[in-house]
């Protein structure tokens, strides 16, 4: 075989180059500064909201029945994913909306 006609050289190529990627050096910049984003402020959540049960049972549970508290902390778990989850449909959403594709087409996986 000559150089450049392997049939590995394909699955060697960029990520993008078989699919609906953008090549767009500016497009992929945005794309990849979304996903940034959004796993940081999911860490920044999720341990914030840990943070806030820890000091919340620390210094303020004393000065509510139990099951005041239980519900203070059953709320704070339910709103801090709601939040994460918001986060990430929405992004899900507008890269299904940017490369024409989503669970509303026949073949999406």
């Amino acid at each position: 075989m000559t150089e450049g006609t392997n049939p590995t050289d394909a699955s060697r190529a960029e990520p993008w180059a078989d699919h609906d990627y953008p090549t767009d050096r500016e497009m992929v910049r945005r794309f990849f500064l979304g996903v940034k984003l959004r796993i940081a402020g999911t860490i920044a959540l999720l341990v914030g909201g840990l943070c806030w049960v820890l000091i919340y049972l620390a210094f303020y549970a004393g000065r509510f029945a139990w099951y005041q508290n239980l519900a203070i902390v059953l709320v704070s778990f339910l709103v801090v994913p709601a939040v994460v989850v918001g986060m990430w449909i929405s992004w899900g959403l507008s890269m299904g909306r940017r490369f024409g594709y989503g669970p509303w087409h026949h073949d999406f996986p």
